[in-house]
C-alpha cells in the first residue's frame, strides 16, 4: 500500500488491544488499509478530541513523553513498515513531550502527524514541519459534528497556507463525522457538505469520510443480554455513493473499528466497569453481548455469550480472521486464552470487524 491508497481507514486508539488485532490482522487485509491512531493521554481528566484544555492536564512532561514514545514505538511495531496517521490530540497541551516521543520518531517511519484547526499554532507548524522532513504527508482532521458553513471552509484555508508558505507537502484531509448512532441522522449531508466546501481548497493526496456508530453507553442493558445496533457508519457510504460518481472516487470510507468514538479519550488505566462487551460485526449491525468481568460464574457466561454469536447465521466461521477463531475456541472451550478479559474481547471484535470491512469493500468496490 505504500505506493497507492488504501480502501479502507479505521480510527484506532492506540492501546494495546487495537495495536494487537491490527498486527495479527492477514497479510492482504494490512496491505489494504491505513489506521489513523490516537495516542490516548497518560492521566488526568477524560479528555474529548477538539476540545483544548486551558490549562495542561499532565505536569509530568517527561513521564509524557515516556508515554508518548511508548505508544510511538507499539505503532511502528504494529505497522511493520506500512503507513498510517499518528494523531496525538490528547497529549499536545505542550510541545516538548510530543516532539520527544513523537514527531522525532517520524522521519525514519512510514507514520503521518496530524493536525487539525482547533491545534495550536505550534502545534500545526511543528506537525507541517515533521511531515516535510519526513516526506510521508500530513493528515488534517476535521471535525464535522454538524452541517459544515464557510467558517469552516476559511479555517482549513489559513491553515492550508500557513503549511504552504512553510514548503510543500502532501495532504490528506480525514473529515471525522463523530458519532452517527441515530437512524434521523444527516451526516451524509454533512460528509457531502464538507467536501463541497473543501474539496477545492487544495489537491487532496487522500480524502477520508469518518464515522462510528457503536454506542459509546449501553449501561441499561443486563449482564448477560445482547443488543443489535445498526451501522449508521456503513450506511452514509451507501447513500453518499448515490451523490454521483464525480465524488465517490475521493472519498475513502473510514470508521472507528468495533468501538465507539471515544475509545481514545480516557487516560490508561483507571477505574472500568466490571463488565464489558463481546463484539461482532454483521452486514448492517454490530451484535454487542454484555459479559461480566468478575465473579464465579464469569468464565461460565462469556462462553455462553460466545455461544450465541458464533450460532447467529451471520458468523463467518473461525477461518475468517483471527477475531473469529478466538470467539469460536472461547465458545467451544478449546482455546488456550480461555475466556478473556475486556481488552481482548476489544481485540477479537476489531480484528474481525477490520477483515469483513476490507473484504466487504473489495468485494462491492
Amino acid at each position: 500500500m505504500a505506493d497507492s491508497l488504501p480502501i479502507y481507514v479505521p480510527a484506532l486508539p492506540a492501546r494495546s488491544s487495537a495495536l494487537a488485532a491490527y498486527a495479527q490482522l492477514k497479510p492482504w487485509v494490512r496491505a489494504a488499509i491505513a489506521p489513523l491512531w490516537t495516542i490516548p493521554p497518560r492521566t488526568g481528566p477524560v479528555r474529548l478530541l477538539g476540545h483544548r484544555p486551558t490549562v495542561p492536564h499532565d505536569r509530568n512532561q517527561h513521564a509524557l513523553a515516556a508515554h508518548v514514545r511508548g505508544r510511538t514505538v507499539s505503532i511502528m511495531r504494529a505497522q511493520k513498515g506500512l503507513p498510517a496517521w499518528v494523531d496525538a490530540f490528547h497529549v499536545e497541551d505542550e510541545a516538548w513531550p510530543v516532539r520527544s516521543g513523537l514527531w522525532n520518531c517520524l522521519p525514519a517511519s512510514p507514520l503521518r502527524p496530524v493536525t487539525g484547526t482547533e491545534r495550536a499554532d505550534w502545534q500545526q507548524e511543528a506537525a507541517a514541519e515533521v511531515a516535510r522532513a519526513s516526506g510521508n504527508g500530513l493528515g488534517i482532521r476535521v471535525r464535522v459534528p454538524e452541517l459544515p458553513d464557510e467558517r469552516r471552509s476559511e479555517a482549513v484555508r489559513s491553515m492550508i497556507d500557513r503549511i504552504r508558505a512553510g514548503g510543500t507537502v502532501p495532504l490528506d484531509l480525514l473529515l471525522d463525522l463523530g458519532d452517527v448512532t441515530d437512524e434521523h441522522h444527516r451526516a451524509d449531508k454533512w460528509a457531502l457538505r464538507a467536501w463541497d466546501l473543501l474539496g477545492r481548497l487544495h489537491r487532496w493526496r487522500t480524502v477520508v469520510v469518518l464515522a462510528g456508530s457503536v454506542p459509546c453507553s449501553v449501561t441499561d442493558l443486563a449482564v448477560g443480554a445482547m443488543t443489535e445496533p445498526h451501522r449508521f457508519d456503513w450506511d452514509i457510504r451507501h447513500m453518499v455513493l448515490h451523490a454521483g460518481a464525480a465524488v465517490v472516487p475521493r472519498l475513502t470510507y473510514g470508521d472507528y473499528g468495533a468501538q465507539h468514538t471515544r475509545g481514545a479519550d480516557r487516560p490508561t488505566g483507571g477505574w472500568s466497569p466490571p463488565w464489558g462487551f463481546l463484539r461482532y460485526t454483521t452486514e448492517r449491525t454490530f451484535l454487542l453481548a454484555k459479559a461480566a468481568t468478575e465473579g464465579e460464574d464469569r468464565a461460565a457466561g462469556v462462553r455462553s455469550l460466545a455461544r450465541q454469536i458464533v450460532e447467529t447465521p451471520e458468523f463467518r466461521g473461525a477461518g475468517f480472521s483471527d477475531g473469529d477463531r478466538w470467539l469460536e475456541e472461547c465458545a467451544r472451550g478449546t482455546g488456550r486464552a480461555g475466556t478473556g478479559g475486556v481488552g481482548k474481547w476489544i481485540e477479537a471484535g476489531h480484528n474481525g470487524h477490520m477483515t469483513y470491512v476490507a473484504r466487504q469493500l473489495t468485494d462491492t468496490g
